[in-house]
């Protein structure tokens, strides 16, 4: 039975994307048209080939994309707030703050379906028609806000929803497989995962939305410069790297606030770098981690590796400790 409903809700799912995508391709459409057409107006107006439907064309257009376009924004992480307050407050705040946010948002959005479909059958009751330049029902005009405010409502819900449920993970990293492998096992961790395979993706993704913790490659990804944004915002943050894998890349990190720096190939016990991150403090969570790979470097780096770092001295001595 559980497998039969699981099922359902994917088969549902691609529908709704695949609707919301149909949606945004066709907006896509009509902005391009709407282009040609000012373009053309503009170029014909002082010919007998003038013509001056194009802007009550475009009226209908901005509407038709606005509809059309917004869900699947809020969708993929698009801009679409003043981000005076959300850039005012950090952290757990700021998470509280957005599920807030897009829990009211989810409401209008709800009252804008609900009345909207209530509207467009009264016209369509009453054959109330739209008379300017194009004559049509009016209920086809009406009928826009229903459609796009459902896929509001669903999307603001989800994103309230994240925001309240399950610690969510930001994972940045060129390479797919790395990321699969990562979501599969924070997965299990009993965290939500965010994914992003370059900077300006993640980059976008750092600046509007909130993450619990982020899990940063160096290379290829421009882990350094994505590192500064994700400190900047309060984002705990983990380094995973296997071609940066030297001590001046160990040290930068942890001069520009990383909590951990952990190779690829110990990518399987990433969660636990990760609980450290999320449950423990700063220098805490350091220190674990200290404890839990001092020892992989020193074989990996040579004798010596952490004696320029004042922070390592007091791990070393836990370290020390913990062997006698």
């Amino acid at each position: 039975m559980r497998l039969v409903i699981n099922r359902t809700i994917k088969i549902l799912e691609k529908i709704y994307d695949g609707l919301l995508a149909g949606l945004v391709y066709v907006a896509a459409v009509l902005i391009l048209f709407m282009v040609l057409c000012i373009s053309a107006s503009v170029f014909l107006r002082h010919t007998e080939y003038a013509f001056g439907w194009q802007l009550e064309a475009s009226e209908y257009i901005l509407i038709i994309i606005t509809f059309f376009g917004t869900g699947w924004l809020l969708k993929t992480g698009g801009h679409i707030r003043v981000d005076i307050i959300p850039n005012w407050v950090k952290g757990k705040r700021q998470a509280f703050y957005n599920g807030s946010t897009y829990i009211i948002v989810s409401i209008v959005c709800l009252a804008f379906t609900i009345t909207g479909v209530f509207t467009a059958w009264d016209a369509y009751i009453a054959g109330t028609l739209q008379i300017k330049i194009y004559t049509f029902p009016k209920w086809i005009l009406i009928s826009l806000i229903p459609l796009g405010g459902f896929f509001l409502f669903v999307e603001s819900g989800k994103l309230a929803y994240r925001c309240f449920s399950r610690k969510v993970i930001l994972i940045v990293d060129d390479e797919a497989d790395v990321l699969t492998t990562l979501d599969e096992i924070l997965g299990l961790g009993h965290y939500r995962v965010d994914t992003a395979q370059d900077f300006d993706t993640a980059s976008e993704k750092l600046k509007y939305n909130v993450y619990d913790g982020v899990v940063l490659d160096i290379m290829g990804v421009q882990g350094f410069d994505l590192l500064r944004m994700s400190v900047e915002k309060g984002c705990p943050t983990i380094m995973l790297t296997a071609h940066a894998l030297h001590p001046a890349a160990l040290k930068k990190c942890m001069e520009l606030g990383a909590i951990s720096f952990v190779p690829k190939e110990k990518m399987e016990s990433i969660t636990s770098f990760v609980d450290d991150a999320l449950t423990m403090s700063e220098k805490e969570a350091r220190l674990n981690f200290y404890l839990k790979l001092g020892g992989y470097f020193d074989h990996r780096f040579g004798p010596g590796w952490d004696k320029d770092e004042a922070f390592w001295s007091e791990a070393r001595k836990v370290l020390s400790g913990n062997a006698t």
